[in-house]
C-alpha cells in the first residue's frame, strides 16, 4: 500500500499517493494505528484561552471514537461538485485529518482554520442552546454600505427602549465547566500518540531523501512540507495542553521529561531544512517557505508558551540564520534577515549569557568585523558551559591572517593574526614578532580604537582567554577559576586572606612565577603588556573600560592565591598604582569615598541610587561583555543582573555618567585588589614594558 498525500489541494493534482517509489509504505490505518491524530476538538479548542471548556450542543470528535471508524486519515469527499480541490479560504490554511462524517464540524471547532461559514454556524448552534434569539439581524441578511449604514441609524432612534420599556434580554454567557485533570491527561495521551506517528514518518522520509539524493517533484515537496508542518502543528498541540494553567507539575514536566522542543527542532525543521539546503538551488522556494512556516510557528510558541522561551528565542535566531544565508540576490533583505537573527540571539544571551554556544552564533553574524568574531569565539570557549565546537570555527577567522603576520598594518588585523599564531602554537619567535608589532601598532594609533572604548574591552577580553588556553578542558588556570573558594566575592575574599596569613614569611617571594603552560605563559605576558598601554592612556575616557576589565580580572585573581601566584610577578603594579592616583587627583572633588572603601560590589540600593542617580548609571557596556565568563563570577552579585536592560533598550552612546560609574569601579577594584594583595617590593617595580621574550 502506499502513503497517502496530507494536503487535500496535493491530492487534486497528483490524484491520490505520491507517484514515486521514493515514497511508498504501509497504509495510513496501518502506519498510524485505529487512535489517529484527531482528538477532542471541544477541549483542545479552548486549551491555550483559559481555565473552562464550552459544551457544545453536539460533541466532538474524541480519541476513543476512532477505533470504529478504520483510521483517522479518511479524506473528506469533495462536495457540490468541485472535486477534490478546496475552496480558496480552506486551501490557505494548515492542513488537518479528519473524518469525513465530522470534517464539518471538526473544521469549524479548530481555530486554525479560516472558514468564516462554518464558524459562524457552529456560534449560532451555541447561542441557540443557552440564550435567546437575538434582535439583531443575522449575519446572513445582505445589505448594502449605504444600508447598512442607515440600519445602524435607525437602531440608534428606534430600537433603544424608553425607561418605561421592559429592558432587552442580553447574552447570557455560555454554559462553562472546568477542564479535569483526567480530561488533560487524555488529551495529552491522544495528542502524543498521533505526534509520534507523524514524527516517525518525518524522520523515514528525510532520511530516505537525503540518503538516495534523488530529484523531488513539485508534488513531492508539497508532501514533505505538509507533513513537516503537521508535525509542527502536532507539537503546538502538546504543549498547550500540557502546559495549561490547570494542568499537574508532572503533567507539566512532560514536554522537559521526553525533550520536545529538542525534538520539534531536529525532526520537524532542521532535518527537512538540511534536506532542502542539501538540492538547492532547485528546492529555493519550497526552503522559503517552509522557513516562513516554521518561524510563525516559533513565533507562536514564543508568546503561548513561555516554559520553554530561551529554546523558542535560539530557534528564532537560527532560521532568520538559515533565511539570511539563502538570500543571495537581494543584499538588504540579506542584512534585514541577518540584524533579526542578532536580535534574536541576543535576547537569548541576555537570558543566558553563560552559555558558549550562543556566542558561537553571534560570533558567526559578527562578519566582517573580525575583532568581534574574535571576541565572540573567544567568550564562547571560556563561558561557564563553553561550547567547543567554536575551536575548529576560529580557526577559520585565523587562517587568512597567519600567512604574513609582520605585514599587518593596523591594530586590529596585527592583533588576529597574534592570537592565531598563539591558539595554534607556532614557534615562540613568531608569537614574539608578531606580539610585537601588535604593540607598536597600538601605542602609535591607540586612539584609532575608537568606539567609546568597546574595542579595548574587546581586545582585553580576547587576552584573557589566551591566559585560559581557549578554554581548553585541561586548561592550569580554567581549573583554577573553576574551583570556587567560595559562593560569594565576600567569602572567597575571607578564604584569600585567610591562606596569605598562614603562608610562610617571605614564602611568595621566594617561589619563582612559573606558569607550566606556554600559551597560558605568552598569553599573560601580551595580556599584561597590552594592559600596561591602556594605564598609559589615563587622560583618555576611552581607555577606562578596557583597564575596567583588566583590574576586574586581577581582582577575580586575587579570590584565587593560587592562580595569583603563577601572574603576579607579570602585573604591572606601579602602573596601576599611578593610573589611579591620578584618577583620584582628577576627581578629587566629585569622588564618593563611601562606595570605593565599601566591602560589597559598588552596585547601588535603592536609597543610594535615589542619591547618585543624578551622576552615576548602575551598569556598564562591558559589564555585559564579560558576565558569563568563567572567570568573572565572583565580580558581580549573584542577583546584579536580574533588572538589567535587554540590548535594544541600552543607550547607544554613553554619557558622562557612565565615565564617573567606571572611574569609581576601577577605584573600587584597586582598593579591593590591595586588601587582599600586598606587595612590598611595588614601589621597587620598574614601570618600563615587560620583554615579550
Amino acid at each position: 500500500m502506499t502513503y497517502r498525500v496530507l494536503s487535500p489541494e496535493l491530492a487534486a493534482t497528483t490524484g491520490g499517493p505520491l507517484n514515486s517509489s521514493n515514497f511508498t509504505g504501509d497504509s495510513s490505518h496501518e502506519a498510524y494505528g485505529d487512535q489517529g491524530v484527531r482528538r477532542s476538538r471541544a477541549v483542545r479548542t479552548h486549551l491555550g484561552h483559559g481555565e473552562h471548556v464550552q459544551q457544545r450542543s453536539s460533541p466532538g470528535v474524541n480519541s476513543r471514537a476512532w477505533q470504529s471508524t478504520g483510521g483517522p486519515f479518511h479524506t473528506p469527499e469533495p462536495q457540490n461538485g468541485a472535486g477534490s480541490r478546496m475552496n480558496e479560504s480552506s486551501s490557505k490554511a494548515p492542513f488537518r485529518l479528519q473524518r469525513s462524517d465530522e470534517a464539518s464540524t471538526a473544521t469549524a471547532l479548530d481555530h486554525r482554520h479560516d472558514d468564516s461559514d462554518a464558524m459562524q454556524m457552529t456560534m449560532q448552534m451555541e447561542i441557540s442552546s443557552s440564550a435567546q434569539i437575538s434582535t439583531y439581524p443575522q449575519a446572513s441578511d445582505a445589505y448594502s454600505g449605504h444600508e447598512r449604514t442607515a440600519f445602524a441609524s435607525d437602531q440608534a432612534i428606534h430600537e433603544f427602549p424608553d425607561a418605561s420599556e421592559p429592558s432587552p434580554t442580553l447574552f447570557k454567557q455560555p454554559v462553562t465547566s472546568p477542564i479535569s485533570e483526567e480530561q488533560l491527561i487524555n488529551e495529552v495521551r491522544g495528542i502524543y500518540a498521533g505526534l509520534v506517528m507523524v514524527e516517525k514518518k518525518c524522520i523515514e522520509l528525510d532520511k530516505q531523501q537525503i540518503e538516495s539524493r534523488a530529484e523531488l517533484s513539485e508534488s513531492q515537496w508539497q508532501a514533505l512540507i505538509s507533513l513537516h508542518r503537521t508535525l509542527l502543528y502536532e507539537h503546538h498541540d502538546f504543549f498547550l495542553a500540557s502546559q495549561h494553567p490547570s494542568a499537574s507539575p508532572v503533567l507539566k514536566r512532560l514536554a522537559e521529561k521526553y525533550a520536545m522542543p529538542a525534538r520539534m527542532w531536529r525532526y520537524g525543521i532542521h532535518s527537512f531544512l538540511e534536506l532542502l539546503r542539501q538540492n538547492l538551488p532547485a528546492s529555493l522556494d519550497y526552503m522559503l517557505n517552509f522557513i516562513h512556516v516554521a518561524y510563525s510557528m516559533m513565533a507562536l510558541l514564543y508568546e503561548s508558551v513561555r516554559a520553554f522561551q530561551e529554546t523558542w528565542i535560539e530557534c528564532l535566531g537560527d532560521l532568520a540564520r538559515y533565511r539570511m544565508a539563502v538570500e543571495e540576490s537581494d543584499m538588504r533583505d540579506r542584512e534585514i534577515w541577518a540584524g533579526v537573527s542578532r536580535y534574536w540571539y541576543k535576547r537569548d544571551a541576555d537570558r543566558s549569557p553563560d552559555i558558549g554556544r550562543i556566542q558561537h552564533h553571534l560570533a558567526v553574524l559578527a562578519r566582517p568585523d573580525g575583532l568581534l568574531q574574535l571576541f565572540y569565539y573567544t567568550k564562547s570557549l571560556v563561558c561557564v558551559r563553553p561550547f567547543q565546537n567554536a575551536r575548529e570555527s576560529i580557526v577559520l577567522l585565523f587562517n587568512p591572517y597567519k600567512e604574513q603576520p609582520l605585514g599587518q598594518k593596523t591594530i586590529t588585523t596585527a592583533f588576529i593574526a597574534t592570537h592565531g599564531i598563539l591558539f595554534t602554537q607556532d614557534p615562540d619567535k613568531k608569537f614574539v614578532d608578531s606580539a610585537n608589532n601588535f604593540l607598536a601598532l597600538l601605542r602609535k594609533d591607540y586612539h584609532g580604537l575608537g568606539r567609546q572604548g568597546q574595542q579595548g574591552v574587546y581586545i582585553t577580553c580576547c587576552n584573557i582567554a589566551s591566559i585560559l588556553q581557549y578554554g581548553k578542558p585541561d586548561a592550569i588556570m580554567e581549573v583554577e577559576f573553576s574551583q570556587k573558594p567560595g559562593d560569594t566575592a565576600d567569602a572567597a575574599h575571607k578564604f584569600a586572606k585567610e591562606w596569605i596569613s598562614t603562608s610562610k614569611p617571605g614564602m611568595m617571594e621566594l617561589m619563582p612565577p612559573h606558569i607550566p603552560s606556554q600559551i597560558a605563559a605568552q598569553g599573560s605576558a601580551l595580556t599584561f603588556q597590552t594592559l600596561s598601554i591602556f594605564l598609559d592612556q589615563v587622560q583618555d575616557p576611552n581607555s577606562y573600560p578596557g583597564i575596567h576589565v583588566g583590574l576586574a580580572f586581577i581582582w577575580c585573581l586575587a579570590l584565587h592565591p593560587t592562580a595569583m601566584q603563577q601572574l603576579e610577578k607579570m602585573i604591572p603594579w606601579a602602573k596601576i598604582a599611578h593610573f589611579l592616583n591620578i584618577l583620584l587627583m582628577k576627581e578629587e572633588g566629585g569622588i564618593n569615598y563611601s562606595i570605593i572603601e565599601c566591602q560589597s560590589f559598588p552596585s547601588m540600593d535603592e536609597e543610594e541610587e535615589e542619591e547618585e542617580k543624578e551622576e552615576m548609571v548602575k551598569y556598564l557596556a562591558e559589564d555585559f561583555s564579560i558576565r558569563g565568563n568563567v572567570w568573572s563570577q565572583l565580580y558581580y552579585q549573584p542577583d546584579f543582573f536580574q533588572d538589567a536592560p535587554q540590548e535594544d533598550e541600552r543607550p547607544a552612546i554613553e554619557t558622562e555618567k557612565a565615565t564617573f560609574t567606571r572611574i569609581h569601579r576601577c577605584l573600587w577594584l584597586g582598593n579591593r585588589i590591595a586588601t587582599v594583595w600586598t606587595l612590598p617590593q611595588l614601589e621597587s617595580q620598574r614601570s618600563a614594558d615587560y620583554s615579550l621574550v
